[in-house]
């Protein structure tokens, strides 16, 4: 025989179950936390697709046997002064064909102007156009430099060399307007940054690596291949220190215009 359940012990359960309504509100919040963690994914996997696209339009304009760094650093370079402000950038665009708008300029600056300063110093050009596929890059530092070419002239590359170098610029400048648009869409909603960070800084202390990331990923359905993710820690990690912290997601979350 089943034995009833006690009066008071009816009542003392039902004291403790939160109201209907308190119920219901805390399931819309949990549907939302979800939908925006949901977002921060996908806006994850935007950014792993853009930095598999850029690294192989690098690895087109690397298998050029004429292109290397210190060339290319000085078709944007003026006065030789060792690091590019956004009037060398525009300029150095111009040199190969390209027309960008001052948003466009200025979304590139925030990509690779690691240290904030309003320059592009060469290391961090570097970055920007050469691979970081430990072969080719290799390669592409190797190389020296056309000295007798004139200075800031596009004719130091061969005609194929300049297409993929123009290329490569095409494909940096859309896409990082279509991220731009995509930050647009995640501060519409109300994004819980600290709350998305202590997904991937599962222990608090204020930083992910790369085996985290990798874990987050695998849970989340977002790791197809191990060079995409790498890519990815790469662009977020903005002092190359082999740790993501709280204000590097947060600039990368920041919006401009």
């Amino acid at each position: 025989m089943i034995e009833s359940q006690n009066p008071n012990e009816e009542q003392q359960n039902e004291m403790n179950e939160p109201p209907k309504e308190n119920q219901e509100e805390n399931k819309k919040i949990n549907e939302y936390s979800n939908y925006e963690q949901n977002q921060f994914n996908e806006f994850l996997k935007k950014l792993m697709l853009v930095e598999s696209q850029v690294e192989d339009a690098k690895s087109a304009l690397a298998k050029n046997p004429d292109f290397n760094c210190e060339d290319a650093f000085r078709l944007f370079e003026t006065n030789d002064k060792g690091y590019l402000d956004i009037n060398d950038i525009k300029s150095g665009l111009n040199l190969i064909g390209l027309n960008p708008t001052e948003k466009e300029l200025n979304l590139l600056m925030k990509r690779f102007d690691l240290q904030k300063n309003g320059f592009i110093n060469f290391a961090d050009f570097f970055d920007m156009v050469v691979p970081f596929e430990k072969n080719q890059r290799q390669i592409v530092e190797n190389r020296p430099p056309k000295s007798f070419c004139p200075v800031r002239s596009p004719n130091i590359f061969k005609e194929k060399t300049i297409a993929d170098l123009k290329n490569l610029f095409e494909l940096l400048i859309k896409s990082e307007d279509d991220i731009n648009n995509d930050r647009k869409t995640l501060g519409t909603l109300r994004l819980k940054l600290k709350d998305i960070f202590g997904l991937l800084d599962k222990d608090g202390k204020g930083y992910f690596d790369i085996d985290e990331m990798m874990v987050y990923f695998a849970n989340n359905g977002l790791l197809d291949n191990n060079r995409d993710a790498d890519l990815l820690f790469i662009r977020l990690d903005k002092n190359r220190n082999g740790k993501i912290d709280y204000l590097e997601v947060e600039d990368e979350l920041q919006t401009l215009y």
